[in-house]
């Protein structure tokens, strides 16, 4: 894979800034109820941008989108550095979240470009390795700077990092591999909803997978701080979240080299049962150490479900409709981070913290179901 300092830098600015938002929000005094309707804004201006940001990628080039993303980081970061103001606060969550709509399509879409020759598994394996380091050493990276500096410096780095990211992406940006008069296509979203009912039951498949992915991630997050994971210190909160990187630095490679090998079917199906059998063990124990093996088993799970989902949409897409499909997976994820904290919370408030992996197994097992159906129609060289 090329290109991997500028992949790993990208992934270093978005774990740091979804870890000092929120410490930045906290510590300028922010409500609760404040700073859930921030991270709202960023969700809902991430997916306001996927497809738009796919379905342009098709046609100017995944890493010219990619760079633009990383001044919009950039200018967060400088405006949260010097400013605690609520409006500032509310500008910064459009920026990134902006920035974050405008890079994760392209992104994906232009790893599955590259992993003609090496495999498609293999190369979301390695990408999704890469992702999990950066987002791990992030955190730890900008605790260390709030203990030796101050609160604000992370983001004077953050911006140095983006800027840096900027000029590596842009430097190695290559014209798209489509012909002059697909660049006339219509920029319209009925051409997007054409392209996702050709596949019908396959895409409502990979639809539901991403709802699920998301929500799964939620999960942990929000209810890391009811199982008593989170400590006081800055340090105590960043090492917690560089552990949840490590299932996908272990196995994000073996994954997709298995997927490579005996295909998305049997991998989807065995990363399902792995997922259920880890939530259901969540519910019944009762023993702390016990929950956080059942998590950590649990991500290992619901890692193989993602990537089989990226997996399957860079291999059934061609190169000038790939960005917008994963522009459509893109929308649907932020759809189930913006509402489902909402839908965690009454969980945990009617049928207690056990209950919301208790759903998560509901909806693994369903999701495994419908795979039964809707992988039927994948190619041979799937199955």
């Amino acid at each position: 894979m090329r290109r991997l300092a500028p992949l790993f830098l990208f992934n270093v600015i978005f774990g740091a800034m979804e870890f000092l938002l929120p410490v930045k929000f906290s510590e300028a005094g922010v409500s609760v109820g404040l700073t859930a309707v921030l991270f709202s804004l960023v969700s809902l201006c991430s997916g306001l941008l996927d497809i738009p940001s796919g379905k342009l990628s098709d046609r100017i080039g995944r890493e010219r989108l990619i760079a633009y993303s990383m001044v919009l980081a950039a200018l967060a970061a400088v405006a949260l550095y010097f400013s605690n103001n609520v409006f500032v606060f509310f500008a910064a969550a459009v920026l990134f979240g902006a920035s974050y709509g405008l890079n994760w399509s392209p992104l994906l879409a232009l790893i599955g470009d590259d992993a003609e020759k090496d495999g498609h598994g293999t190369a979301f394996g390695r990408f999704f390795r890469i992702v999990a380091i950066g987002e791990g050493l992030a955190p730890i990276g900008v605790a260390f700077l709030i203990a030796y500096l101050s609160l604000d410096a992370p983001f004077l780095a953050v911006a140095g990092v983006a800027i840096l990211c900027l000029f590596l992406i842009y430097g190695a940006a290559r014209k798209p591999a489509t012909r002059a008069e697909e660049h006339a296509r219509p920029f319209s979203y009925r051409d997007t909803l054409r392209l996702f009912r050709r596949s019908l039951p396959l895409n409502l498949f990979l639809v539901a997978t991403a709802f699920f992915v998301a929500f799964f991630w939620e999960s942990v997050w929000f209810t890391q701080p009811l199982v008593g994971f989170y400590e006081n210190s800055f340090m105590d909160s960043a090492l917690i979240i560089a552990a949840f990187s490590v299932p996908s630095i272990l196995f994000s490679d073996v994954l997709g080299k298995f997927i490579d090998r005996f295909g998305e079917r049997r991998v989807f199906t065995l990363s399902s049962l792995l997922s259920v059998a880890s939530f259901l063990a969540f519910y019944l124990s009762t023993a702390l150490p016990m929950k956080v093996i059942s998590i950590f088993v649990a991500a290992i799970g619901v890692l193989g479900i993602w990537l089989v989902m990226d997996v399957l949409t860079s291999r059934l897409h061609a190169p000038q409709e790939r960005g917008e499909f994963f522009g459509i997976l893109e929308t649907v994820r932020d759809i189930a981070y913006f509402a489902s904290p909402l839908f965690i919370a009454l969980t945990y408030r009617f049928i207690g913290l056990e209950g919301v992996f208790a759903v998560n197994a509901v909806a693994a097992l369903a999701l495994l179901c419908v795979s039964f159906f809707a992988l039927r129609t994948l190619p041979v060289k799937a199955l």
